[in-house]
């Protein structure tokens, strides 16, 4: 399932829990890693922006290569020797790459240059970066957390196909061994239906949605899954079921929320979710 897995590591933000992770992944689907440690052109430009205005061009770009060259030190004396630590005592075969520039666009391009089934990441909130790649990928995108329990939480809902999220979370639940607990949110700030190809419809009444969804848990009922239904808005019905059960991993299919607030669209609905949920999630994108 998960073969070829890339690894995006910010000079930002270093989560050594994704290490972890990758090497029980990798043990489990016999996956190669790449660990592409990523130099943030934002936190550069801001140095040349505090540099001395009397500085020659040349000095400020003595600076920069300065500060490039700690970054680079660092990456090789703590985030690949943890990797090594993680992969290399699991016989885990991986790559390192360092690149500059800004992270989600660095990551659009490796996987121009490569095919991968998964990314592998952590997430700060209160950091520089925008994380836009979780709107603008195609590929799975799993954002590790660090908490430890063994079960998933698949959620599914009036917003998303449903096709991929109970296929995907029955699959990974036998070849992980781990529990799992299925979603469906009829979200009630958004009544909308989403085809198989991603396509929202009209408004909907709020009981046609319900329906769909009965029809949901039955037919999951039938393969032997037990599906909770429920009402709200569908990152905090997440969030709140995560808590309830406990989730290791939240599973989350192509979620197509467009609902504004005056006139403007709210926050991405997926960097919503990663905000909101102290688990790690696995956006089926």
């Amino acid at each position: 399932m998960f073969k070829n897995i890339l690894i995006p590591i910010s000079s930002e933000f270093y989560q050594k829990e994704v290490f972890q992770t990758g090497a029980f992944l990798a043990e489990k689907f016999n996956s190669t890693m790449t660990l592409l440690y990523i130099i943030e052109e934002k936190t550069l430009n801001q140095t040349d922006k505090l540099s001395d205005v009397y500085r020659t061009t040349h000095e400020r770009a003595e600076t920069k290569k300065e500060i490039i060259r700690r970054y680079v030190q660092s990456a090789d004396k703590i985030i690949f020797d943890d990797a090594e630590l993680f992969f290399k005592n699991k016989n885990v075969a991986f790559e390192e790459e360092i690149i500059n520039g800004e992270f989600s666009t660095v990551i659009k391009g490796q996987l121009n240059k490569k095919k991968y089934d998964l990314i592998l990441m952590g997430f700060e909130k209160e950091c520089l970066l925008n994380y836009r790649l979780l709107d603008e990928v195609n590929i799975p995108i799993w954002i590790e957390s660090g908490y430890k329990n063994n079960s998933i939480l698949a959620v599914c809902s009036n917003l998303a196909p449903n096709q991929r999220v109970p296929e995907v979370s029955v699959k990974l639940s036998k070849l992980l061994g781990w529990g799992l607990n299925m979603l469906y949110v009829v979200d009630t700030q958004d009544t909308v239906e989403v085809d198989e190809m991603g396509k929202r419809s009209e408004k909907k009444p709020e009981k046609t949605l319900t329906d769909r969804g009965k029809q949901f848990v039955s037919d999951m009922h039938k393969k032997g899954i037990d599906v909770r239904l429920v009402r709200g808005i569908l990152e905090k019905e997440t969030a709140k079921a995560a808590e309830d059960f406990g989730a290791k991993l939240v599973i989350i299919g192509r979620e197509q929320k467009k609902k504004k607030m005056l006139g403007l669209p709210i926050k991405s609905v997926k960097r919503k979710m990663a905000e909101k949920c102290r688990y790690s999630i696995l956006f089926i994108n």
